[in-house]
């Protein structure tokens, strides 16, 4: 049987790498390549403001069609709040924009409603945003949603991977399944026939948000690196987080069994998988192996697990990389 892939699904992973390498070298800046953007301003001498951006993508076609407007709004907050944790920065607030076909006063209510009550969870306040009607751009019966988060973080506690070393370890945190990323895929399987019912809606389980322990963590200096594995799996976004002349060796074997992931590797071959997906790792911390008993029960509520190490490439191996053990 031949395997589905993302792409055939209808996305290009290696244009978005693409694009990513073009803004990079374009505008010169490393914000490009950060989970958050960070700001240095005068005012605030002692801290740096952090900004995401991030939508949910197609999974919200699904969440839409079954009225879950909690788990919609819990997705937005944690795709942003999981990429602003990774700058250690403290989420002050958030505005959202909704694209409609249609304005629908009670379904966009509602999730509003549930997108200000999980931000309040999370210490961060919904302070506005904008409601469009784009009937020409957007299907009939459905709306986009995009969230915009900002941080505070204080420069005592931002990351520099410049500093870390070899011997240091990775540990992952579980995540809660499929999150936000890879719903193209997951779509076409469904439509297809290849997932059931039962199947869908456990691809649809709410994304875990790391933000409270992570600044915990950031709070203590617990940690080397963050990364949240979202968009091109678990390799492309730890390397984000690597400093040139240094690799991350994770092992396989590690991460924790998830039902939902076993029943797609019937359809996806391994490497796509890996391509795709968090694979049970929704977030990692690079730190100090002292630290790892510490940083378990800080993170406990995410089954954390030792995942890999940091080693150094030979000399003058200038790139920075991540791999699973062969």
């Amino acid at each position: 049987m031949e395997k589905y892939t993302y792409k055939k699904s209808g996305v290009n992973l290696e244009n978005a790498g693409l694009l990513s390498k073009i803004l990079t070298s374009r505008l010169n800046s490393s914000n490009f390549t950060n989970f958050a953007g960070v700001f240095e301003h005068s005012a605030l001498p002692e801290y740096l403001l952090a900004a995401t951006t991030d939508g949910i993508g197609t999974k919200l076609i699904p969440l839409l069609e079954k009225k879950m407007y909690k788990t919609m709004a819990i997705d937005l907050a944690a795709m942003n709040l999981n990429d602003l944790a990774c700058a250690c920065a403290k989420p002050l607030f958030f505005l959202d924009y909704i694209a409609a076909n249609t304005l629908n006063p009670d379904e966009i209510s509602n999730f509003i409603i549930e997108l200000d009550r999980v931000l309040k969870d999370h210490n961060c306040l919904l302070i506005g945003g904008e409601t469009s009607e784009l009937g020409d751009f957007i299907k009939e019966g459905l709306f986009d949603i995009a969230g915009f988060a900002v941080g505070l973080a204080s420069k005592n506690t931002i990351i520099k991977k410049e500093l870390l070393e070899e011997g240091d370890i990775i540990i992952g945190l579980k995540s809660s399944g499929v999150h936000s990323n890879g719903f193209s895929l997951v779509r076409k399987l469904y439509n297809d026939g290849k997932l059931s019912e039962t199947n869908l809606l456990k691809t649809l389980e709410p994304t875990a948000i790391y933000i409270n322990e992570i600044l915990s963590l950031c709070q203590k200096k617990l940690t080397l690196g963050l990364c949240n594995i979202t968009g091109g799996g678990i390799l492309s976004n730890l390397k984000r987080c690597i400093p040139k002349g240094y690799r991350a060796i994770l092992d396989k074997k590690a991460l924790p069994k998830i039902e939902i992931f076993e029943t797609l590797k019937s359809f996806v071959s391994e490497e796509e998988m890996f391509h795709t997906f968090n694979m049970g790792a929704g977030f990692c911390i690079i730190a100090k192996e002292k630290d790892a008993r510490e940083i378990f029960d800080i993170t406990k509520i995410f089954s954390p697990f030792v995942f890999g190490r940091i080693e150094k490439l030979k000399e003058g191996n200038n790139i920075a990389t991540a791999e699973f053990e062969s």
